[in-house]
């Protein structure tokens, strides 16, 4: 399986975003501690934003420390992944849109199944090359109001370049209970998922979705390249 130049340097900005590798955002006041609210402002929906600053700092802390000790195995990236990232992004709303409504509708539940673990696998190896390729780049959320009542909602930034131009960045997250995963992110106006549908929507109608499983299995099980500057 092939991914086109453009898409591989979509994706490597993508993934250095939603690894949580960067990240700068004014100081917040410090919050009061949860036992100190009041019930029902505990029960209320997460902020987003919050959510997603929460995720990058924890993913940056780690990675840092990744960095720090030498004898850090490479596995060790796919660890923060799953740790930090995964757990906050919605592979089966992903899925569903990379194969199409249509595709996934009249798939096996089996083949549903095992897409969604190839395609999350795919992810995580993007991830864990792109991991190494963090160049100084930041990223500030823009001043929003979010209506969190919202099934969907959509947070916006901007990836901040040192002597570059900056890279409008959005994130569409969907509600799941009183937290909000992500399942899109959108880069100048060009999605992810769209990226992803480019790669597989023609294959999936032509040949359905199990031989494309096998393709992006048998990719996943080559060893990876290291990244190289889009």
């Amino acid at each position: 399986m092939q991914l086109s130049i453009n898409f591989k340097r979509f994706i490597l900005v993508l993934v250095l975003v939603c690894s949580g590798l960067v990240f700068a955002a004014p100081e917040t006041t410090t919050e009061e501690p949860a036992e100190a609210q009041p019930a029902a402002q505990q029960a209320a929906v997460q902020d987003p934003i919050a959510m997603l600053k929460g995720v990058t700092n924890n993913v940056l802390r780690a990675l840092k420390q990744y960095h720090i000790s030498k004898s850090s195995s490479p596995k060790q990236l796919d660890v923060v992944i799953d740790e930090y990232v995964l757990p906050y992004v919605d592979f089966n709303e992903m899925s569903t849109w990379v194969a199409g409504r249509k595709a996934w509708a009249n798939a096996s539940e089996a083949s549903r199944k095992e897409f969604i673990k190839q395609f999350q696998i795919l992810v995580i190896r993007t991830y864990a090359t792109a991991l190494n390729s963090y160049s100084d780049e930041t990223i500030e959320f823009v001043p929003q109001k979010i209506d969190t009542s919202k099934k969907r909602v959509q947070v916006s930034s901007y990836i901040k370049r040192p002597n570059k131009e900056n890279i409008r960045l959005d994130y569409r997250l969907i509600k799941n209970g009183n937290s909000w995963l992500v399942y899109d992110m959108i880069i100048e106006g060009v999605s992810i998922l769209q990226g992803f549908q480019a790669q597989f929507s023609d294959k999936i109608r032509q040949k359905g979705l199990d031989p494309v499983i096998q393709e992006i299995k048998e990719h996943n099980n080559k060893p990876l390249k290291k990244s190289k500057d889009a």
